[in-house]
């Protein structure tokens, strides 16, 4: 846990007594602490926000007491530490309100550096309890396995483009195929950006019930549904200043799309079952294998989200498009394998690196991970043959009667297959878009305007 800097210290006193209040308020302020201060306790509801650490609360004030608005804060703001402040003849009731939540009482009169070191210890408890909200989540979504492999000259072009884009704090949609390492890519954004060091959260958004999305984003308060035990964050508020990644974002239920288009806009939100705004800083990286423009165009998506999130874009080429990456890839994976087993190294065989050199590569990334760590725990003396690899039937396979490089139309979507026919037709036709458009019987207009669907145009400009 980091030192207490006072100046990021955000103090509430609400007390009905002014004389108490402005001394609290000098007390704090003048050990360099950020005050707010309320005269009950509704306008201290008002005021209150998720960057008020701790909460000091007069235990009787008119129209909502202490306990009252001590319940409401921890309701919306878990984390929030509560000091109760009560004259000497209601000890029994502070008592009472330590029970049902708060972490310390104050009587009056109190002195300056008494009020100061209780405020210090609630402002420390709060700050692990927040940081263990972040860790916890963290721990759910651990780092993606495989390193990024810069070989071929797509992947060095993706890698300088990553760069750049790292230190450009604006929303970036990351589009290809399933597999292809978005969340590494993702993750590498974050960590070279000046977000580093902060949270990176991912929600996956095809991974969730359609009833509970909504509850991960944001959050809820105890007893806004069923399930709701207690108060929980949303994701998008454990990642306040760092980055919240979104991947899958094709696969967002469109009832809740709005509610992120206000928060993209705005970077406010409301928990489920409050009326209370909270606001966070953080980056949003979303990513989608599936063409988000033919969603729109199918009434799947809302073209004003799109807009939103395809601020800067980052095509991630499909693994059979970068074979060249395939040996590095390997390597990177078999070290890590042989680290985590605690053995010197795990080889690959040429003749075995040639057979994943021609397979097709469905799966992109994921796959190879896969079959490589199925290879590694049967080979023989830890060198991995031929034979030890599982792979699915290749593409260069006469005997499964698929045309020489061309993977299985089986599984993939139109929008991958009408890609994979235009970039065949332009190389068959040395990047003619006259001839490739004659070839598969569209204008050549339509070749232009294909280009820039599947983010090729760079590639076929010349």
């Amino acid at each position: 846990m980091q030192a207490l800097d006072p100046s990021d210290c955000n103090i509430l006193i609400a007390d009905d007594e002014p004389v108490t209040l402005r001394m609290f308020q000098r007390y704090l302020e003048l050990a360099g602490m950020v005050t707010v201060t309320a005269k009950d306790g509704q306008e201290a509801i008002a005021k209150m926000h998720r960057d008020i650490q701790v909460a000091i609360l007069d235990l009787n004030m008119p129209g909502m007491t202490g306990l009252e608005c001590m319940r409401k804060i921890l309701s919306d703001y878990p984390g929030t530490e509560i000091l109760i402040i009560s004259g000497v003849g209601q000890i029994s009731d502070a008592v009472a309100a330590m029970k049902a939540g708060a972490c310390e009482f104050v009587t009056k009169p109190c002195e300056q550096e008494d009020l100061i070191a209780r405020v210090e210890q609630a402002l420390r408890t709060s700050q692990l309890s927040r940081e263990n909200q972040q860790l916890r989540l963290l721990v759910e979504q651990p780092s993606s396995n495989t390193d990024f492999a810069a070989t071929t000259d797509q992947s060095k072009d993706l890698l300088r483009k990553i760069n750049k884009l790292a230190e450009i704090d604006s929303t970036i949609l990351l589009t290809g195929e399933s597999g292809t390492g978005k969340t590494t890519i993702a993750r590498m954004i974050h960590n070279l950006g000046p977000r580093a060091g902060k949270a990176f959260v991912a929600v996956n958004c095809a991974s969730l019930p359609r009833d509970l999305i909504e509850a991960e984003l944001f959050g809820h308060v105890k007893g806004a549904f069923t399930e709701a035990g207690e108060a929980r964050p949303g994701r998008a508020e454990i990642a306040d200043g760092g980055t919240l990644f979104l991947d899958e974002i094709g696969d967002l239920p469109l009832e809740l799309q709005p509610k992120l288009l206000t928060f993209l806009q705005e970077k406010t939100f409301q928990r489920i079952g409050s009326d209370s705004e909270v606001q966070v800083d953080v980056r949003v990286i979303s990513a989608s294998h599936q063409d988000l423009a033919a969603l729109c165009e199918e009434r799947r998506f809302r073209p004003d989200l799109y807009y939103r999130l395809n601020v800067l874009k980052l095509h991630i080429h499909a693994l059979r498009e970068r074979q060249g990456d395939i040996p590095t890839l390997a390597a990177a994976i078999l070290e890590r394998i042989a680290r985590r087993r605690g053995i010197e190294n795990i080889t690959l065989s040429q003749d075995a690196s040639r057979r994943l050199m021609n397979h097709s590569w469905p799966g992109n990334i994921r796959e190879l991970e896969n079959i490589i760590e199925r290879a590694s725990a049967f080979c023989e003396d830890n060198r991995i043959a031929p034979e030890d690899l599982d792979l699915s039937p290749d593409t260069n396979d006469p005997e499964h009667g698929t045309t020489l490089g061309q993977p299985s139309l089986a599984g993939q979507t139109l929008w991958e297959i009408e890609k994979r026919a235009l970039i065949d037709t332009l190389e068959a036709e040395g990047g003619n878009k006259a001839m490739a458009a004659r070839q598969l019987g569209v204008s050549e207009k339509s070749i232009y305007n294909k280009l820039r669907r599947f983010d090729l145009f760079d590639a076929y400009k010349s």
